[in-house]
């Protein structure tokens, strides 16, 4: 047994907690601040302009629709958005996980799920969802992948949604981006000089060669590009949504460039409460002030709703839209019987994979080792180079020699020795990552104290089990209710033991022994009864640990007209109701296979040209 000094310990906690202290300080307490707030006088006269459209939320999808409608100039347009500025922490990407449970997260959680969850605190689920202008894009981890061919091929073929095959998305992933590498730089699929900047990223971190020379010798190949239009099966770096160094939010890149034009307004901290219907259309929205006041504000041409996958069916609801039976249990007149907050879904991961550094040396070293990696890294961001540390290198696998496209994938993070308690809202790593209950995070911090922590954590990209979201009351300042019935199919665990004999496999090749680094068995309680790497133990882990990965879409399902499993048509209306839309990644009919930020800003940009396309202004 290892002899730990704890006063080494915390002086070396002292140093990593200054050294984020001083990048939150660096450039003052907000990074980026959107330069006018509406709200003030919309909530001391919600009159005095005359409004063409309003849009519903400021995130990913709805900040690029207010910005692309803001360009033609007769139209005047409204953003209310629930939260506010992004603080400076958003802005450093590799501290992108103490983004989460602060106040620019809306921190929904799951219902009890009875085959899920064990392992987490009171068994539930954390959501994690930006609440800030900017939304998500303002919190996640900027990965910026798009979706395969085959993704958008289903959304045509298989749900009828014509217009979004992936000849149809391309123009408009294409519209949004600035690709800054120009050695990789392919103009069939990539662009230059859109609003949206998309950046290679650095690394110093020595476990990137030893997991790439492992992932070779098990036979995986090196993807220069994980957005070409071939099947991408295999490892390499991913591309992510930063310039200089910092986060590039749909807030930075879209917003705050319109922000100048005198015809979008935009409103902080400005909770919608109800979308306004007379005789099925929509005609404005009701609003809650900061002051705690209700207000109501109208509009000429169109209600746009872009709140989310979880907001944004809570409020169809609440105006009336939704399940007929479901609305009239709360009291809510039936305007638009629909299936809105079914079809809920995520990609389901498994964090449990946890190597440590056992090469023989004094603590002091191991220590030591960690704060230099930290700092090096740490010492790009003042240098304007963006980097996510290890978590660059990605992993995209088959479960299934018969596929044509990767059903599995693996994300690599580096947890800094001793640094699982030492997050700014005081709350355990892997609780804000994954809301793990204390008892399984103290078995994460026992490991942490030996050495930094490299985490593997396999995804499955193509879920076929779907959640819902359903009213808790019928008052939109309560969170709904969130049921994620996710891994309910047989061939979704299958899959997912797939990716765990992989990593599994991948510990035990040359190049991780001759490392150092060791799989560790994490001794849950409540799968002690089984023996470590059987079957029975992993299907025990995941019924305790399994957790979505931050990539909830698809409560509003897009479809044909005559689609009865759908919400919005492929123009995104909602049925049943004019002059409302719906643009946020809650249409999408199936998850894309990869991250899903860069399809919901894609979402955003199709949307803003379908409403110019309809008002002949395209």
């Amino acid at each position: 047994m290892m002899c730990i000094d704890f006063k080494l310990i915390f002086n070396m906690n002292a140093k990593i907690i200054a050294v984020t202290a001083f990048c939150m300080v660096l450039q003052g307490y907000h990074a980026i601040i959107y330069p006018f707030d509406y709200a003030p006088t919309l909530c001391e006269d919600p009159t005095k302009v005359t409004f063409d459209f309003i849009v519903v939320g400021g995130g990913s999808a709805g900040a690029t629709v207010a910005a692309r409608l803001s360009e033609i100039p007769e139209w005047n347009v409204l953003l209310l958005e629930a939260g506010g500025d992004p603080p400076e922490l958003t802005e450093n990407p590799i501290l992108w996980n103490q983004n989460l449970r602060t106040k620019c997260d809306w921190i929904f959680l799951s219902e009890k799920n009875p085959l899920l969850f064990k392992g987490m605190e009171q068994e539930r689920c954390i959501i994690s969802r930006g609440f800030a202008l900017g939304g998500s894009s303002s919190i996640n981890a900027m990965i910026h992948l798009r979706g395969t061919v085959e993704d958008f091929r289903q959304w045509k073929n298989k749900y009828d949604c014509h217009g979004w095959d992936y000849e149809d998305v391309l123009p408009y992933f294409k519209k949004s981006e600035d690709f800054v590498d120009q050695y990789r730089f392919d103009p069939e699929i990539h662009s230059q000089e859109g609003p949206l900047t998309i950046t290679p990223l650095e690394t110093f971190d020595p476990a990137y060669k030893v997991i790439v020379e492992a992932e070779k010798s098990s036979n995986l190949i090196e993807v220069n590009d994980f957005n070409r239009k071939e099947p991408v099966i295999g490892y390499g770096n991913f591309d992510s949504t930063t310039r200089n160094g910092r986060r590039c939010s749909t807030l930075k890149a879209f917003l705050i460039p319109a922000s100048n034009r005198p015809n979008l307004y935009v409103a902080k901290y400005t909770i919608v409460t109800k979308i306004l219907i007379e005789n099925n259309v929509a005609v404005g929205v009701e609003f809650k002030c900061s002051s705690n006041e209700f207000k109501t504000v109208f509009c000429k041409k169109e209600v746009i709703v872009c709140a989310g996958p979880i907001k944004s069916p809570q409020l169809l609801m609440l105006s009336g839209i939704g399940p007929k039976e479901h609305l009239s249990d709360h009291g809510i007149p039936i305007i638009s019987d629909l299936p809105v907050g079914y079809n809920l879904q995520d990609h389901m991961s498994l964090p449990v994979f946890v190597f440590t550094d056992r090469k023989c040396r004094p603590i002091e070293d191991i220590m030591n080792e960690s704060h230099d990696l930290l700092n090096k890294e740490m010492s790009l961001y003042s240098k304007n180079i963006s980097t996510l540390g290890l978590s660059k290198l990605m992993t995209f696998y088959k479960s299934n020699d018969s596929l044509e496209y990767p059903d599995l994938q693996i994300i690599k993070f580096r947890i800094p020795f001793n640094s699982t308690n030492t997050f700014p809202n005081k709350i355990n790593a892997f609780t804000n990552m994954f809301g793990y209950a204390k008892e399984v995070t103290n078995l994460y911090d026992e490991l942490n104290l030996l050495s930094d922590l490299i985490i593997m954590t396999p995804i499955i990209l193509q879920p076929l089990s779907t959640g819902r979201i359903m009213l808790n009351s019928n008052n939109l300042l309560d969170k709904p209710k969130i049921f994620l019935n996710y891994l309910s199919h047989d061939t979704e665990i299958e899959t997912l033991l797939k990716g765990i004999e992989f990593v599994v496999k991948l510990s035990k090749t040359k190049s991780m022994i001759e490392a150092g680094f060791v799989l560790e068995e994490l001794k849950l309680s409540n799968c002690a009864m089984y023996v470590w790497d059987t079957r029975d133990y992993w299907i025990c882990v995941i019924q305790n640990l399994a957790a979505p990965f931050y990539h909830v879409v698809g409560s509003c399902r897009m479809g044909s007209e005559d689609d009865s499993y759908s919400v919005v048509d492929p123009k995104l209306r909602v049925k049943g109701v004019l002059g409302l839309r719906l643009i946020d990644s809650s249409i999408m009919p199936k998850i894309v296979s990869v991250n899903t930020n860069a399809a919901s800003i894609m979402i955003g940009e199709k949307g803003s040209d379908i409403i110019k396309d309809y008002y002949d202004k395209l």
